[in-house]
């Protein structure tokens, strides 16, 4: 199962007021190092759009730990320990406040770094990112 179908099923679970709860959180600035979701975005209370609008601003894996995160401050543990397991099970990294400090698995290999230089005037056009980020991303440019 795919992580927009499980974070689906997971909210799927909540009854009308937890899911407005859940959305309220998304929208508020209380979620340490993610930028709130505007109310306008999770007006109509649609769980398909909520997911939607989570992986599209977050990206699969931070979807599901914010997910988590939130299922915790409303105190729905069951809930939330549920999709852990279910996550991990199908090789998903939970990463919470408490446990950000934790290193990768070691299966996990760094991508190669990328090397561009120009000589002599040469221009070189800065790449297009698309898709989400896993990680950290540093810049040097030397004059």
């Amino acid at each position: 199962m795919g992580v927009p179908q499980l974070l689906l099923k997971t909210l799927e679970l909540l009854g009308t007021d937890d899911f407005k709860t859940f959305n309220w959180y998304l929208s508020r600035d209380v979620l340490e190092n993610y930028e709130p979701i505007p109310p306008y975005l999770l007006d109509k209370n649609i769980r398909t759009e909520t997911v939607s609008e989570m992986i599209k601003r977050y990206c699969e894996e931070p979807a599901v730990n914010i997910t988590v995160e939130i299922l915790e401050k409303m105190g729905l543990r069951n809930a939330a320990d549920k999709l852990k397991r279910e996550y991990t099970a199908a090789g998903g990294r939970i990463v919470t406040p408490s446990s950000s400090a934790v290193a990768p698995p070691p299966s996990a290999a760094a991508a190669p770094g990328v090397t561009m230089s120009a000589t002599d005037g040469a221009v070189i056009f800065a790449p297009t990112l698309t898709g989400c980020n896993s990680g950290p991303m540093n810049f040097t440019i030397n004059r």
